[in-house]
Parts: structure tokens; C-alpha cells; sequence
């Protein structure tokens, strides 16, 4: 090969690998390839230079063409020309600085001094609320809650439980705000503990109680489910370092859009905004019932630890990922007015973790970051210590799984033996379907009948539950733990209106799964992401249905000249199958309506958004449910307030 062209197809590589990282997949194998081929590209322009022959000038020459300006710039040829080299070697050597940009940005900028507060879960009679509240020079504080109605604006501020934050626990905590009001908007601040307000929040950060589940009125409410994300991804420069577009497009989605707290005063914010913060983004009309979501669940991979490069077991390195993510200003629209539940999958640990319950390294580091940031203010799980919780909203419930932690090693462990859940949080999770909101559960014929009061049920998984997707999901989601799997497919298609609520693989699918009796019920899964990472474009690995399949009987009529004729038919249906399906996509969320005020026809209404865009719709028709337990009726704000003056408190409304 001709040293000339050499350096060409060096710089061309190059080109290519950068724009592998920087645009499709932040792949950890750019980490060494990128440098290496720079240095290569380099190298070989250097001794390519230096060993341009001299012409003969007892002989004469051909004229020397070089490549025009634009091809030589666009391919990194080699001119005579000096201009073209050198913009070459700088347009690769910028490709490089963006490409380390993207992977150490969590180093160069830790983001020490974020401030931030935001609400959990919540509740009929309380709510969580999280504060960051950092202090120089010092190794902890107290901090005073201060709330109050926001229907109230005029009432002085109450004083709600003081939160203790110290540099030890990365100045965060979570806190219980209790004696609360149902289905009740409140307002929050905070004080020092001598009275003094704290120059954050500007304005008064607001949430609303969840709905007394005994008052059986039905439930109108939305909810946001997305997974995976991780800051200027595309990349879009170093501006851009703490853009989340897709959090940007879901705030623009919104109906009203919610404003920064700062901006509601009309002042700065300490943080600098970003080019993307700027710019228009073109989303879908407002659906029909355009209602404000009540809570958004994120699904997992909130960080990516080991992508593009792991620094390690250190707490602080983990650390470091969530402070990044909190201090975008895309995120801060989002979680000062929307409150946020979380799981955690393999990202925020390691990329495909399992501990088979003996919490090997790195989880310990890893899982105190997560409860420090993250699952503190989740709903509180049955067993101390765990990251799995259940939680209602009216008369819609939800389990919410842990997929890693307890989950078998599929190297070692027959399929016979293997776990998801573990013993002790599949126990947890067949209570909670058992009960199905203050339920009954009878045992007949070693089946599970459930007296279902729970119109709609969520089972929350950071990993599909269908096995229909291959390559690396074939271990890492539910299609390697087939027995457990089946075991609690067994028990939800006795249950109506269920639907699993999934994310990991980058891409949005709806899928069915038919049981094996003619009166079960089917199960709906929904798996969506990611929120603000990659997708492969061209590649797919979703089958379109299972192999498996299962006996169906259905019944045609037809108009004859004899009159009707009616026809059994037995045809075979797949156990698993997709019924929608949008793979393209960087950024994807799924908003889901649920509307349970007509008892005869609850339903669900399911949007998918692709890129600010609404992409799928679809709505499904509940079996209808009935309910045993005692009505209650809604206490007006003037009644409230006359039961407080003489001593009753909303908690024993409970």
C-alpha cells in the first residue's frame, strides 16, 4: 500500500468511529480505538509529508493535480497544498476533543453544588419530598419544610418535618410530609431553622395528594413511563453538556407546559442553559383530554455507570452521574413539577448485573447512591432495605419489581432453578396480586381467583417481560427465566386489566400474551425507551410472535340464501405477539390515561411519543369491576379547615 494513502484512510476510520460515538452508540470500544487511530492518522500524514520524492529536473514532469479543496477536506487526502492538511488534522483532532468531551464530562464537571428539591411519592394523606441543600465549610445542617394549601396563598406557611443533610450523605435526604388532606394541592418552601427563607425555591414548588381510595368514584388521571437516558446524547457540543432533550420535548409536551421555578419570578437561574434549551421543538397536537400527568415512572439505566467508560466501584463515581443528571435543566423542568418514581436496571450498577441475592461488588456502592438520589423518595418497599414497592392510585395499583438484585446468574444456574425476583420479593408480589387492592383471594383447585376491587393493574419491569426479543435479551430480561415467568403469567390471566410496564431495549413495543385456557384474560405489555440515549438503526431484533402457541375456538357467521350460518373455527394463536411495534427513535416516552369513572367501561388510552411526536395511539376497553367497600364523600376545603381548628387531623380520616 502507497504511504500516501495511508493517512486517508486513517482519517476516514477515524471520521467514521467518532461518528459511531458521538451520533449512533456511545460504545465503550471508542475509548481506546478513537486515540489510537488519531495518533495513528497523525503519524502517517507526518511520514507522508516528509517523503514526497523530489522531482527529476533533467526529465520532465507531469503536471501535479491535486483533489479539489472540499473532496480532500471531506475524505482527509493529502495536498500539496498546506490549507487542506491542516483543516484536516484540526477537523480530527475536534472530533477527538468532542469525542472525550462526551466521555469525561461527569469528571470535569461533578457538579458539587447542585441544589435541588422534588416530590416523590405520594400519598391520600402525605408525600415525599427530597432536598439537596449543599453547604461550604460546613459538614451538616438542618433544613425547615414549610407548607401549606396552595388554594391558600394568603395562609402562613405550617411547619413541616426539618431535614437533616449532611456532606457525609452528599448533602440529600428525603423527608415524609404527613397530616395531609386527599386529592388536595399543596405548596412547599424551605426555612433555616431560625425562621430565615432559603433563597431556593424561588417560588413555591407544588403538588396534589393522591385520591382517597375508599371514595369509589372512579379515577381520571395520566401518567409518563420512559427508561434509559444519559445527558447530550447525540451529542451536540459542550454547550450542550447538561441538555436532556428528551426531557425538554416531554416538558413541551405538557399541557400547560410547567415553567422553571426561577421563571416564575422572572429571575436567573444559576444554571447555564443550553443551546438545545433554545431551540423550537415541533410536538403532536394536545390529545383530546389533555390532563396534567400525576406522576412520571422511570424505569431505569437513570445513569449509565459503565457507559461510555466505568470509573469504578467508588461511591463517589456514582455519585458524580446523578448530581450531572439533576443539575440539567432539562430535568429541573420536569421534576419541580411532576413527581418522580424510580426503579434502577443494570446501568446503575454494571451493564448486566445480577447479584443472585448476595449484593457482590459493585452493588453496595451502587445501590446507596441509588436509595441516596433516587430511592429514598420512592414509596417504602415491604422489606427494609429492598428496592421493590407497591403503591395506588385511587383504585389502579402497581407493584414495582427489583430485576437485578435478586436475580439467579443464567452461566451457572439451570433453568429449572433460576429466579428474577428471589423468594422473598416473589412472595411479596403474589401478596400484592392476591390482594388487588384490599381484595379476597380464594385457592380453588390449586388456582388463584381474585376478587379483583383494583380496576386496572401495573406490574412494573425495568426488563421485558416478553421473550420475543433476541440477542442479549435472550439472558438479561424475562425469556431467561422461563419457569418464573410462566409461573406468574399462570396467575395474571385470571386477573382483568393488567398490563406490564417495561423499558431497556431502546425501542417501543406493545405485545400481547394470550392464555391457555378460552376464559383468561389477555395481559398487555408496554415496554418503552429509551427517554435520551441510542438506538441501532437497521438492526432488529423483535420477532413478531412467539413459536409457542395455544388452542383458540372462534365463531363465524355468514349470510347464506338459507339464512345464517354459524362456523366454529380452531385455529392456533400465539402465546406472545406484537401488536405494535416503532424501533427508530432517540428519544421515546409513553403517556397512559387511565379513566375508571364509568365502572362499566373503564378505559385505557395509551400514547406513544417518538421524538416529540406522537407515534402510536391506541385505547383498550377494560372488564369492568365491582366493588364491595365502604363509600366515603369528599370533604370540601371549608369543612377541612373547621375540622383542623378543633383538633381532627387528616390522618385520622385513615
Amino acid at each position: 500500500m502507497s504511504l500516501a494513502l495511508l493517512p486517508p484512510i486513517l482519517s476516514t476510520l477515524f471520521r467514521f468511529f467518532a461518528y459511531i460515538f458521538l451520533q449512533i452508540i456511545p460504545t465503550r470500544l471508542a475509548i481506546p480505538v478513537l486515540p489510537l487511530l488519531h495518533i495513528a492518522y497523525l503519524s502517517a500524514l507526518y511520514l507522508s509529508l516528509g517523503s514526497t520524492p523530489k522531482p527529476d529536473e533533467k526529465k520532465p514532469q507531469p503536471k501535479a493535480k491535486d483533489p479539489p479543496p472540499l473532496a480532500a477536506i471531506f475524505l482527509g487526502l493529502k495536498t500539496r497544498d498546506n490549507l487542506p492538511n491542516i483543516l484536516n488534522v484540526l477537523i480530527n483532532t475536534g472530533l477527538l476533543l468532542a469525542s472525550l468531551d462526551l466521555a469525561l464530562n461527569p469528571l470535569v464537571f461533578p457538579e458539587q453544588d447542585v441544589t435541588f428539591s422534588r416530590v416523590g411519592a405520594v400519598y391520600p394523606d402525605a408525600a415525599k419530598i427530597m432536598l439537596r441543600y449543599p453547604l461550604v465549610n460546613e459538614t451538616e445542617h438542618d433544613v425547615q419544610l414549610l407548607y401549606r394549601e396552595a388554594t391558600q396563598s394568603v395562609a402562613s406557611w405550617k411547619d413541616g418535618p426539618v431535614i437533616t443533610l449532611s456532606k457525609e450523605n452528599d448533602w440529600v435526604n428525603a423527608t415524609r410530609l404527613g397530616d395531609l388532606w386527599p386529592d388536595t394541592k399543596y405548596e412547599y418552601i424551605f426555612s433555616s431553622t431560625d425562621g430565615t427563607l432559603l433563597p431556593y425555591p424561588r417560588a413555591p414548588i407544588h403538588f396534589q395528594t393522591f385520591p382517597d381510595p375508599r371514595l369509589h368514584s372512579g379515577s381520571h388521571f395520566k401518567f409518563i413511563v420512559s427508561s434509559c437516558m444519559t445527558p447530550n446524547f447525540p451529542y451536540k457540543g459542550p454547550l450542550a453538556r447538561s441538555t436532556i432533550q428528551g426531557f425538554d420535548m416531554l416538558s413541551q409536551s405538557l399541557t400547560p407546559p410547567p415553567l422553571p421555578i426561577a421563571s416564575v419570578l422572572g429571575v436567573e437561574t444559576n444554571e447555564t442553559d443550553s443551546a438545545a434549551d433554545n431551540e423550537t421543538v415541533v410536538v403532536a397536537p394536545a390529545p383530546a383530554t389533555s390532563i396534567f400527568p400525576k406522576f412520571m415512572l422511570f424505569l431505569g439505566d437513570f445513569i449509565y455507570a459503565d457507559v461510555p467508560i466505568y470509573f469504578g466501584d467508588d461511591e463517589e463515581a456514582y455519585l458524580r452521574l446523578y448530581r450531572r443528571t439533576y443539575a440539567s435543566p432539562s430535568f429541573r423542568k420536569i421534576y419541580e413539577h411532576l413527581p418522580m418514581l424510580h426503579a434502577y436496571d443494570d446501568h446503575e450498577i454494571i451493564n448486566n448485573y445480577g447479584g443472585s441475592g448476595l449484593d457482590p461488588s459493585p452493588y453496595p456502592s451502587a445501590a446507596n447512591a441509588f436509595k441516596l438520589y433516587n430511592g429514598a423518595a420512592n414509596y417504602d418497599s415491604p422489606a427494609l432495605g429492598d428496592h421493590y414497592y407497591n403503591f395506588t392510585h385511587g383504585d389502579v395499583a402497581f407493584f414495582v419489581m427489583d430485576t437485578r438484585r435478586y436475580r439467579s446468574d443464567i452461566e451457572t444456574v439451570p433453568p429449572l432453578e433460576r429466579t428474577m425476583l428471589g423468594e422473598k420479593q416473589l412472595e411479596a408480589f403474589n401478596s400484592w396480586l392476591a390482594k388487588a387492592r384490599f381484595s379476597l383471594a380464594f385457592l380453588i383447585f390449586g388456582r388463584l381467583i381474585v376478587n379483583n376491587t383494583a380496576t386496572f393493574k401495573f406490574i412494573v419491569s425495568s426488563v421485558p417481560f416478553s421473550s420475543l426479543w433476541g440477542h442479549d435479551a435472550v439472558k438479561d430480561s424475562w425469556g431467561g427465566y422461563e419457569v418464573e415467568k410462566t409461573q406468574i403469567l399462570q396467575d395474571l390471566h385470571s386477573v382483568p386489566n393488567v398490563f406490564i410496564l417495561s423499558g431497556d431495549r431502546h425501542e417501543f413495543a406493545a405485545i400481547e400474551f394470550t392464555g391457555e385456557s378460552e376464559g383468561s384474560y389477555t395481559i398487555q405489555e408496554l415496554s418503552t425507551s429509551p427517554l435520551n440515549m441510542f438506538y441501532i438503526p437497521f438492526v432488529r431484533t423483535l420477532k413478531m410472535q412467539s413459536e409457542d402457541t395455544v388452542q383458540r375456538t372462534r365463531t363465524e357467521v355468514t349470510l347464506t340464501e338459507d339464512g345464517p350460518k354459524v362456523e366454529t373455527i380452531d385455529e392456533e394463536v400465539p402465546r406472545e405477539k406484537v401488536v405494535g411495534y416503532i424501533p427508530r427513535g432517540n428519544v421515546k416516552w409513553s403517556s397512559i390515561e387511565v379513566d375508571t369513572t364509568n365502572k362499566t367501561r373503564p378505559l385505557l388510552r395509551l400514547e406513544t411519543w417518538i421524538d416529540g411526536r406522537v407515534a402510536y395511539q391506541a385505547e383498550t376497553i377494560g372488564a369492568p369491576v365491582k366493588f364491595t367497600s365502604k363509600a366515603l364523600t369528599y370533604v370540601p376545603s371549608s369543612i377541612k379547615q373547621l375540622l383542623e381548628r378543633i383538633g381532627f387531623q387528616s390522618k385520622q380520616w385513615f
